[in-house]
């Protein structure tokens, strides 16, 4: 698009945000110009029979010489006879057709904003540049928001920048606000707080539409203190404007869980004179739903109803539908009767959701009684009333019940099709209903509904799951009888299956069947081959059938490789896997972090740790990133040779490339750790230093470990994953003390977050204890930058003065 052009159009400020509170300036065509442009349209569409069209069309506009040209666009009743009247106008000669100008373009491109007709817009915004036309300030505004309602958030900044730089304007604040949506529903938050700081630097740029916008995107965001400045920058300290802002600001801190925070503002706006409305409350009534305060949402509706604003059925449809997937179906089935006390009338929806929640908790009895009471009612179910309690009847082995209502399903006219007959039998499957899947699948047959291999390739491995190998061999036969050609999947998920189930024989039938019907097999059925001969330990067939499927032109893959590594690796054959290892990398096939920890496995369950660490750090020579998988057979490898101080670099390590230890890796770390203390020569390991000094400081062993765990997940910006290690650990023997409390609190202004130490931890601090604190304060600070320490040094001065009354600066107890 050009960059010649764009206007400056400057809103008035609104008191209330509106999605279109100063609308675009336009001028109302007169009843002369509406007439005479249906005229013209009319002429127009008899130009394929009529042959003097043209003449007739000159001759109408003669009698009207002085009318523009855009006031004329404006007025078509549709975009085709638009466009075709401004081609005419164009190559007309002079005499017979009005002059085509730059406002005549920004006419024709106000009406085609109007109609959505984008791929037109880019056309005559092309013939405008080779004009040297640019467009009025309005149509450019136009085609701004209608690039954004569009979704075309690159586009529509390319036309913003262009305004910014041709004409140093701003578009109307409506069609800012359009783009300002956008980018904040994309996710583009630091491009809308540009667009936006550019619209408050412009007098009227920015209304209240657009704060809220914003003040929106950071609720999202979960970033409240921006939110709430962004108010006050506006409105001033402590002043939020109306219920909407309100209502943006108490969704922020529910979505956060932030619940008492958010009731508290909702309190805060009664009092401050403003009356909560239908959707103060629902938003209120969700956030007690996503903290399961069931109690305080039958007052928070009874409090409603007193207060006369009635709960629609949106907001009894949320409940119930939290309350379901909480398994409260009881709860929820409570809540369908106080609707109804409250004279809302409850829609398929409504039904809908109960029937989904009884059947998720197999109550299906139950849940068909609902589908009777929508019928009674007059709503006509649809797939998403039937498809549960079909679903649901067969989970609980009642195939016939099932069957039943597919045919009652059919009867409405409520026609399950591919997909949905596909979806329900994937899920009797994946709970290993496979019995009931192929009653579904004859029923299917018997209404005529086609089966695809898809289906077929789901119910045998079903079958092969169940160890059903002969009912799935002769769902194969079927297949080919109804001449439904097996793919290269159906055959392999055969082979696979027979595999699993230990009976290798079958499985190379079934591979060499595929062969013989002229499926030639690719990289997928040659690896599961492949894994069964390596599970059988038959590695010199192994490496036949890999050289089979590179004599067929295929290229084996990582999985091809990484599955003989293993076999030979089960074999104890490291010579093998080695020249696995080095064919992978000459066939310019990258050893993934699987391959690497078969081997790094292995020689770790030889003893062999230096070959371990070797592996582990070709690995790194690479550039393969480590997981959680390596790490801890290398943790392990250590702690099996007493090295402390490799297991903690290790650690370190893996929290440093960003890598969330799990469980097994705690396990590791904590034994490891208690049974090599004393640990010497630990000076700069972190993890180790700490654990040392309370050791010496006669802290409990265990305590100490989990201490300098936690602090060094929260030295590694992992504030999350070490408060989830300290609820984990509740329950083993530790209690948390004022180590832990300073290990996190470091740990939350790490994320510099210090603002929200409150919501995220508990001050495990007592008033004795302020030298411990200064202490281990120190030793943190050697870890910790300087930045994150300052913020650690102000929140203890506020929490030392509430406890202890007056006290000297944190820097100056106990000597700091």
């Amino acid at each position: 698009m050009s960059k010649n052009l764009l206007p400056r159009i400057k809103p008035r400020l609104t008191s209330l945000p509106n999605p279109n509170p100063n609308p675009r300036p336009t001028s109302s065509p007169s009843r002369l110009t509406r007439s005479l442009a249906i005229s013209i349209s009319q002429i127009l569409n008899s130009r394929h029979t009529n042959p003097h069209w043209e003449h007739s069309l000159s001759h109408l506009l003669s009698s009207h010489p002085d009318l523009p040209l855009p006031s004329l666009l404006a007025s078509f009743p549709d975009p085709d006879s638009t466009i075709s009247f401004f081609h005419w106008a164009r190559t007309a000669p002079l005499h017979s057709a009005p002059i085509v100008d730059s406002l005549a373009y920004s006419s024709l491109l106000l009406q085609l904003s109007k109609w959505r007709r984008l791929d037109e817009i880019e056309i005559f915004v092309g013939k405008m540049r080779e004009e040297n036309m640019i467009p009025t300030q309005n149509a450019l505004s136009a085609l701004l928001a209608r690039f954004s309602d569009s979704g075309m958030a690159k586009k529509a900044m390319e036309v913003y920048e262009l305004i910014r730089e041709n004409y140093d304007a701003l578009p109307h604040v409506v069609d800012c606000n359009s783009l300002l949506k956008l980018l904040v529903k994309r996710g583009s938050w630091d491009v809308a707080r540009k667009v936006y700081d550019d619209m408050l630097k412009k007098e009227g740029g920015a209304d209240n539409h657009s704060t809220c916008i914003m003040v929106n995107g950071f609720c999202i965001q979960g970033k409240m203190e921006e939110a709430k400045k962004l108010i006050e920058d506006r409105w001033g300290v402590g002043c939020i404007p109306n219920v909407i802002f309100y209502n943006v600001l108490i969704d922020g801190y529910f979505r956060l869980e932030k619940f008492q925070k958010g009731y508290d503002l909702f309190r805060e706006m009664e009092k401050k004179g403003f009356l909560p409305t239908v959707v103060s409350y629902g938003i209120v009534i969700n956030g007690f739903c996503r903290k399961g305060d069931f109690d305080k949402v039958l007052k928070i509706i009874y409090e409603m109803k007193s207060k006369g604003v009635a709960p629609n059925v949106q907001v009894f449809n949320n409940i119930m539908d939290f309350l379901c997937k909480q398994r409260s179906v009881r709860c929820a089935k409570s809540v369908l009767k106080q609707m109804m006390e409250n004279n809302c009338q409850a829609d398929l929806i409504t039904f809908n959701t109960l029937i989904s929640g009884f059947c998720r908790e197999r109550k299906v009895k139950e849940a068909e009684m609902f589908l009777r009471e929508a019928i009674r009612r007059g709503f006509s179910p649809n797939e998403k009333s039937y498809t549960p309690l079909i679903h649901g009847f067969y989970i609980v082995g009642e195939v016939v019940k099932a069957t039943d209502l597919l045919a009652e399903m059919l009867e409405r006219r409520t026609r399950p099709d591919l997909v949905a007959f596909g979806a329900l039998i994937h899920g009797l499957v994946v709970v290993g209903k496979v019995e009931e899947a192929l009653a579904v699948k004859a029923k299917m047959v018997v209404i005529g509904v086609n089966l695809d291999c898809q289906i077929y390739n789901c119910l045998i491995k079903g079958l092969c799951k169940e160890g059903m190998l002969s009912s799935a061999k002769k769902l194969l036969g079927e297949m080919l009888s109804q001449n439904i050609l097996p793919d290269e999947f159906v055959y392999t998920t055969l082979v696979d299956g027979f595999i699993r189930n230990d009976n290798f024989e079958e499985a190379k039938k079934v591979f060499q069947f595929m062969e013989e019907k002229g499926i030639r097999g690719g990289v997928v059925s040659y690896n599961a081959i492949i894994k069964g001969y390596c599970k059988n330990g038959l590695m010199k067939e192994a490496v036949g059938c890999f050289n089979g499927l590179r004599n067929n032109g295929c290229n084996p893959d990582e999985v091809t490789y990484t599955t003989l590594i293993s076999g030979f690796s089960n074999q104890g054959d490291l010579k093998g896997a080695l020249c696995v290892l080095g064919g992978m990398i000459k066939g310019q096939r990258k050893p993934n972090v699987v391959t690497c920890s078969v081997l790094m496995d292995m020689y770790c369950n030889r003893g062999d740790t230096e070959k371990t660490e070797f592996i582990y750090n070709y690995m790194t020579l690479s550039n393969l990133s480590h997981n959680v998988v390596s790490y801890t057979i290398l943790l392990r490898c250590f702690f099996r040779t007493h090295n402390a101080i490799k297991a903690a670099e290790c650690f370190e390590t893996m929290l440093s490339n960003k890598c969330a230890p799990n469980d097994a890796i705690f396990h590791y770390l904590i034994n490891g750790l208690l049974k090599c203390l004393p640990i010497e020569n630990h000076a700069g390991i972190g993890i180790l230093d700490l654990l040392m000094q309370m050791v010496a400081d006669r802290w409990d062993p265990r305590a100490a470990v989990y201490n300098s765990i936690i602090f060094t997940l929260c030295r590694y910006n992992m504030l999350r994953k070490a408060l989830e290690f300290k609820d984990h650990i509740a329950g083993k023997r530790f209690s948390a003390d004022c180590v832990t409390f300073l290990s996190l609190l470091y740990g939350v202004c790490v994320e510099g977050r210090s603002k929200e130490w409150m919501d995220l931890i508990e001050p495990e601090f007592i008033k004795g204890e302020t030298q411990i604190i200064c202490k281990y304060k120190m030793i943190f600070d050697r870890y910790i930058c300087e930045s994150a320490s300052s913020e650690v040094s102000s929140v203890l001065e506020n929490l030392l003065e509430e406890s202890m009354g007056s006290c000297k600066p944190i820097y100056q107890v106990g000597g700091l």
